[in-house]
């Protein structure tokens, strides 16, 4: 990896000697190449203010702390102000800097230059970005290292869902009601699936791998295709907006998907104070503090000021303080800068051992790495910094700990050779859709060999999705290219062969005439989320009683999960009363809505981007459909995605290699753009776009030439 390293800045180290060209494809997907690795991050910059330019530039001025100053304090929904509290109060803006800083001379010199490629950009097409976002220009390198450092450690891992989560149990509700809700955070069931196929599972004897994250439809957690041509360089991925680098993607040898994995990154300490300062190992403290001011807008354009007061004790800066109950944050990673220099090192991994080096970086706090390669290894690893604590288990640290004391307070992180991770298992496959590590192939890992700190242990049913993930990959011996893709769109609710033949059982002898119809309209149900597929709204309305929220589906099943038995385990129906009644009022309710019990799935759950408004398929990963949509929007009585499936890869690395992919909310946000509904029939019909590598055929689906 070192030897590619210094092929790749020498590279970059000279003055190109040639043009850097964008050839954009039909799909609005740009593939650039450059004779220098700084003329390629300058592009990518370029290519990214084209279509996303509104988006990127809000996201850059939130993670300055400007928000307010820019938009006002509150926006279209967005709470600003207390965006740029949370940014002040964890010190982003000015930990940028010195991230900035401490990046590699090199690499830090990409990082300006993909700065300089937005400049560049808005400099020659002034009318592109929309009024109110130029002002946010010019954008720097440290723009770019603190939007990632606020996306990653302040709104995936410390954002303020979590301080309202831990300190739920704290606070009375009321007073919850009334916290800054802050950014929506992925969840466990609307996650995200990954897959490698190992040769001995492939039908080709070439290795498979399936990129699949799901994500929200907007803000800073959407993607855009690219393809980064340079020195050494040459892979094809999706950065998140603003983003220089991809943070999933494949080379010509190697590639790799991502899930959010079950890691604790965050802890809450929650302190005692007297006096003003607070207890630590039998003495009083001080507090360090300082402030920091930032200008909010008014109405009438009108500026005031806004101070935070910050004090940070040894474990972190204070961020609740209220009713007698005061938190510190501590958050790993902040103390590790070169998150973005390792997702350029894993892009640029031509084999196991390159890629595995770059990971030994840890310098990226969180997801699971799932790797494939051409020589025919796979590689699925809980990745991330888990911090190296003291004693206790997952489920200890999960909730807010005692800050009055030293033995709580970690300093370090497990090495890479501490975390649980599958290479080349006998299975022939690896596979994860966020549940805990011990499921990634079978026979599953032990979590014994494990800190017990790591993740949650393997004694219950993280989800259903995970269910029917290990299913069609398990029961497959020798897994085609096109069944993978199959798979990969399958839209089958596990949870319905779980418990449909109980409950259609039961209600035969149901007194009650509708019910017994809904029974015959489940029978006939081909238990899927297909848009023509009728019975699923009426299933997913008895499912939505019957298993109400959060964890109840495990208590409500007749056979409880095994950890051992996988796949026949948890089924059945535990309370055939509860159920009869819920498919009772289901029924009643679906009649009353949509005037029958078999109205088609893709009437009532849709997918719409720009003037588009198309009958959807999948469905919320609870129900155990791998194709997982998450719909939430409301229109009437229809609903529209909010969470899902976003950049869908499958890859076999054969030769030539094998590449569909397709980013279906479209590759572009910036309005007028002719990219932002393009790929929405690709979703509906649950198809992918092939990937154009070499310049031949890009250029027989060319859209435009750039030449910078």
């Amino acid at each position: 990896m070192r030897k590619l390293w210094l092929v790749m800045t020498m590279a970059a180290s000279l003055q190109a000697a040639g043009k850097t060209e964008i050839l954009w494809d039909r799909y609005g997907i740009p593939h650039i190449f450059a004779d220098s690795l700084e003329q390629m991050f300058y592009a990518h910059g370029w290519a990214q203010m084209q279509n996303q330019a509104d988006l990127l530039l809000r996201l850059y001025g939130e993670s300055r702390g400007r928000a307010s100053e820019y938009w006002g304090a509150q926006v279209a929904g967005r709470d600003n102000l207390a965006l740029d509290r949370w940014v002040h109060l964890n010190g982003v803006p000015d930990r940028a800097v010195e991230w900035h800083k401490a990046q590699d001379p090199k690499f830090r010199g990409y990082l300006d230059a993909f700065a300089r490629g937005i400049n560049a950009f808005a400099k020659a097409h002034p009318e592109h970005t929309s009024p109110q976002y130029r002002q946010v220009l010019p954008v720097s390198g440290v723009d770019v290292v603190g939007h990632t450092l606020r996306a990653v450690h302040y709104m995936y891992m410390g954002s303020q869902n979590r301080l309202r989560t831990e300190a739920a149990p704290l606070l009375p509700k009321k007073m919850l009601a009334g916290m800054p809700a802050g950014m929506v955070e992925p969840v466990a069931d609307a996650g995200s699936n990954t897959w490698a196929v190992g040769p001995s599972r492939s039908a080709s004897g070439k290795p498979l791998l399936i990129i699949n994250p799901h994500l929200l439809w907007d803000d800073f957690y959407s993607y855009m295709e690219v393809h980064l041509v340079g020195p050494g360089y040459d892979l094809y991925g999706a950065p998140q907006i603003g983003f220089p680098v991809p943070v999933i993607g494949f080379n010509r040898e190697t590639g790799w998907g991502r899930t959010v994995n079950t890691i604790d990154t965050v802890d809450f300490y929650r302190l005692t104070q007297r006096e003003g300062k607070y207890e630590y190992d039998g003495q009083l403290r001080e507090y360090e503090r300082s402030t920091k001011r930032f200008k909010v807008r008014g109405a009438n354009g009108a500026m005031r000021e806004e101070k935070v007061e910050v004090r940070r004790s040894v474990h972190g800066p204070v961020v609740l303080d209220e009713q007698g109950v005061t938190l510190a944050m501590r958050v790993a990673g902040i103390d590790r800068p070169k998150m973005l220099e390792q997702w350029f090192r894993m892009g640029g991994a031509r084999t196991l051992g390159e890629f595995e080096r770059a990971l030994r970086m840890q310098a990226i706090p969180m997801w699971h790495a799932n790797y494939a390669d051409k020589d025919g290894h796979i590689l699925l690893v809980f990745n991330g910094l888990v911090p190296r604590r003291p004693s206790g288990t997952y489920a200890d640290w999960a909730k807010v700990v005692p800050g009055n004391t030293s033995k709580t307070l970690w300093t370090d992180y497990l090495n890479y050779d501490e975390l649980p991770k599958s290479l080349d298992p006998a299975s022939g496959f690896n596979q994860n859709a966020n549940e805990p590590p011990w499921q990634f192939t079978t026979p599953p890992l032990d979590p014994a060999k494990y800190a017990p700190f790591v993740a949650p242990g393997n004694g219950r049913l993280q989800s259903f999705r995970t269910k029917r993930s290990l299913r069609m990959v398990s029961e497959d011996p020798s897994i085609t290219y096109d069944e993978l893709l199959a798979y990969k769109h399958s839209t089958r609710m596990e949870l319905a062969d779980a418990v449909l033949p109980e409950l259609i059982a039961a209600a035969r002898s149901s007194p009650d005439a509708l019910t017994i119809e809904a029974a015959k309209v489940l029978e006939q149900w081909d238990r899927q989320t297909e848009a023509a597929s009728k019975g699923a709204v009426l299933f997913q309305m008895f499912a939505d009683r019957y298993f109400s929220g959060g964890d109840m589906i495990e208590t409500q099943l007749r056979v409880k999960y095994d950890p051992a038995r996988p796949l026949d385990s948890a089924y059945g129906i535990a309370d055939p009363k509860a159920a009869l009644s819920a498919l009772g009022a289901a029924a009643v309710d679906c009649n009353r809505t949509y005037g029958r019990l078999d109205v088609p799935w893709g009437e009532v759950y849709r997918f719409a981007r720009g003037k588009s408004d198309l009958p959807g398929n999948g469905a919320h990963g609870r129900m155990g459909v791998f194709r997982t949509m998450q719909f939430g929007r409301k229109n009437g009585n229809r609903y529209y995605p909010v969470h899902g499936e976003t950049f869908v890869c499958a890859i076999e690395f054969s030769t030539p290699q094998r590449a569909n992919c397709a980013l279906g909310y479209g590759n572009a946000s910036q309005p007028g753009s002719a990219h932002i509904e393009d790929q929405l029939p690709l979703m509906r019909d649950k198809a992918l776009h092939p990937v154009w590598r070499e310049k031949a055929e890009i250029e027989k689906n060319l859209e435009r030439r750039e030449t910078l």
